[in-house]
C-alpha cells in the first residue's frame, strides 16, 4: 500500500488533466503528426511493428490518475485519497457510498438498497452488475452494507477498515451540513432528529460512527459468512447494447435497465442531430416515447423511483464504477434506528428503478468513455442525449434543465434550477400534461466521470450539492 505522503496534482470538477511528459497508448494513436515524425525517423521497423501491436491489443500506457464524482465534494475527495494510497475503483465506490451515508441520509443510508456497475477497459470484456436491491434482512449487516462488503470481498484491493474510517471520523467529529439536506429535512419534517439545523451547521451523528465503527472491525472472515446465502447480492454478466457508435451497460432485467435500452433504440431512428436539441420537437418526442414505454411496460407497478444518490469512479487502470443506491423516498421509512441510520421504506415487493450506466466508444479504444448513474429513465436519457447526440461536455450535459415525468406521465419542470428550458420548449412540455407541475427542491442528482484520450473530466451535479475530486500523480 501507498503512503499518504504521495505527490499528487488535485483538481475538482472541470479542470482537464492530462498527461504532461509521458507519453501514453492513447496519445500514441490519436497523435497523428508525433506518430509521422516517429515512424520516419529513427525508430526500427521491429519498434514501429510492436507499438501496432500494442495498439491492437489495447495495452495501455497512461499516467496514472483517477476521479470519483458524488453528492458531496468530502465524499469525492474520500474517494479520490483512496485511489491514492492504491485502492482500485469499487473500493473508491465503496468508501464514499459510506461517506454519503453520513452526509446524504435523505438519499442513502446503511439500510438502503443499490447497484454497482463494473466495468475494465483494458479488458473490454461484459461489464458485470452487482445487485443488492432486493436483499432480505439480515441478523448482522444493513442491506447497503451487504451489498458493499460483498463488493469489496470480491473485486476490492484495500483493508475494509481503511474504507470505513474516514467516514468514521466524520460521523464523530461533525460535517457541515449542506443545503440539500437541509430542503428535504423541511420537506419531509424530520426536523425532530435534526433540532435547530442550518446551512453549514457541523452536525455530528455519535450514534452512526459507533455502528460503523463496529462495522469496520469485522474480519473478513465474518464479512464472509453474513454475505452467504440468500444475503448475497446477485452477481450477474451487464445488459449491453449498441448506441450509435458506443456500447452501453445498463442492469439487466429484472431491473429497468432494459426499458431505457428500449427509449435510446427507438429515439435513434428518428436521426435527431446536436441541433435538434435546442428545438421543441426533440423534448416532444422524448416525451411521447418515454409515455408509451412507462404505460406499455407498466413501469408503475414494477419500479419505484424514491431518492438516490450515485458515485461515479475511474481509476487508473481503467476500470469504471458506478453505483447508485437509494431510499424508497427521502429518508425512507421516516424512522431512525438505536444504530443511528434511518429505516428503509417498504418496497411492497416491487423494485427500484436505479440505473447504474457507463458508455464506451465501440470504434476507438481510446475513444470516449462515461460513468453516470441515474433514478429513472426520463432523467438519465436526458442527460445521455445530451452527451451522446448533442456531443456536450460532462458539465454541459449534466447542468441542462430537465424535465421529470411521473409514473403516470404527468411532465413536470424544476422550479428553480439554472438554465431553464426555452419559453418554447416549456410552453409545449407543460402543454403535453392536463396538470402543470413545477418541482421543488430537492432535485435528483445525476454525476458522471468522462475520459477522453487521457483528458479526463468530471461533474458532480449541482442539484445535489457535490463537486468532483480528480488527481494525476
Amino acid at each position: 500500500m501507498q503512503s499518504d505522503n504521495i505527490s499528487a496534482q488535485v483538481t475538482r470538477e472541470d479542470v482537464p488533466l492530462n498527461s504532461d511528459k509521458q507519453i501514453s497508448k492513447c496519445e500514441k494513436y490519436f497523435g497523428g503528426s508525433k506518430f509521422i515524425n516517429v515512424s520516419f525517423g529513427t525508430l526500427t521497423v521491429v519498434i514501429t511493428i510492436a507499438l501496432l501491436l500494442q495498439i491492437h491489443y489495447g495495452d495501455y500506457q497512461v499516467v496514472p490518475h483517477g476521479s470519483v464524482a458524488t453528492d458531496s465534494v468530502e465524499c469525492s475527495e474520500i474517494g479520490t485519497t483512496i485511489l491514492k494510497r492504491g485502492g482500485n475503483a469499487v473500493d473508491a465506490a465503496i468508501a464514499s457510498t459510506f461517506c454519503l451515508s453520513v452526509f446524504a441520509p435523505h438519499t442513502t443510508g446503511l439500510d438502503a438498497d443499490g447497484q454497482m456497475l463494473l466495468y475494465n477497459h483494458r479488458t473490454r470484456t461484459h461489464a458485470t452488475l452487482v445487485d443488492f436491491s432486493d436483499l432480505p434482512i439480515s441478523p448482522h449487516l444493513p442491506r447497503l452494507v451487504l451489498g458493499l462488503a460483498y463488493s469489496h470481498r470480491k473485486y476490492g484491493y484495500l483493508p475494509w477498515k481503511e474504507l470505513i474510517q474516514p467516514s468514521i471520523e466524520f460521523a464523530r467529529n461533525g460535517f457541515l451540513v449542506s443545503k440539500v439536506l437541509v430542503q428535504a429535512i423541511h420537506q419531509e419534517k424530520i426536523e425532530q432528529f435534526f433540532p435547530n439545523i442550518g446551512v453549514d451547521n457541523t452536525l455530528k451523528a455519535n450514534k452512526l460512527a459507533e455502528t460503523l465503527e463496529t462495522i469496520a472491525n469485522f474480519t473478513e472472515a465474518q464479512l464472509d459468512t453474513f454475505v452467504a446465502d440468500e444475503h448475497s447480492p446477485v452477481d450477474t454478466e451487464a445488459y449491453r447494447f449498441k448506441f450509435k457508435n458506443y456500447n452501453v451497460f445498463l442492469p439487466n432485467v429484472p431491473s429497468i435497465g432494459p426499458m431505457l435500452a428500449i427509449v435510446m433504440h427507438e429515439f435513434e431512428k428518428l436521426n435527431f442531430t446536436a441541433e435538434d436539441l435546442m428545438k421543441t420537437l426533440f423534448y416532444y418526442k422524448l416525451v411521447e416515447l418515454t409515455r408509451i414505454v412507462y404505460g406499455d411496460m407498466h413501469l408503475k407497478y414494477k419500479f419505484f423511483e424514491g431518492a438516490s444518490t450515485n458515485v461515479a469512479v475511474v481509476d487508473k487502470d481503467e476500470s469504471y464504477v458506478s453505483l447508485v443506491s437509494g431510499l424508497t423516498s427521502l429518508f425512507g421509512s421516516g424512522e431512525m434506528t438505536n444504530s443511528g441510520y434511518f429505516m428503509n421504506g417498504k418496497a411492497n415487493g416491487i423494485r427500484s428503478s436505479h440505473l447504474p450506466i457507463i458508455i464506451v466508444d465501440s470504434l476507438h479504444i481510446c475513444g470516449r468513455r462515461i460513468v453516470l448513474g441515474a433514478n429513472n429513465i426520463a432523467l438519465a436519457s436526458q442527460v445521455v442525449f445530451n452527451l451522446l447526440i448533442g456531443n456536450k461536455n460532462a458539465s454541459e450535459s449534466i447542468e441542462g434543465p430537465r424535465f421529470h415525468m411521473d409514473p403516470n406521465g404527468a411532465i413536470g419542470l424544476e422550479g428553480s434550477h439554472l438554465p431553464f428550458f426555452s419559453a418554447d420548449i416549456s410552453r409545449n412540455l407543460q402543454y403535453l400534461t392536463k396538470t402543470q407541475l413545477v418541482i421543488n427542491e430537492p432535485y435528483e442528482a445525476i454525476n458522471v466521470v468522462e475520459k477522453i484520450g487521457d483528458t479526463l473530466s468530471s461533474h458532480s451535479d449541482s442539484r445535489g450539492g457535490g463537486i468532483a475530486s480528480r488527481f494525476r500523480r
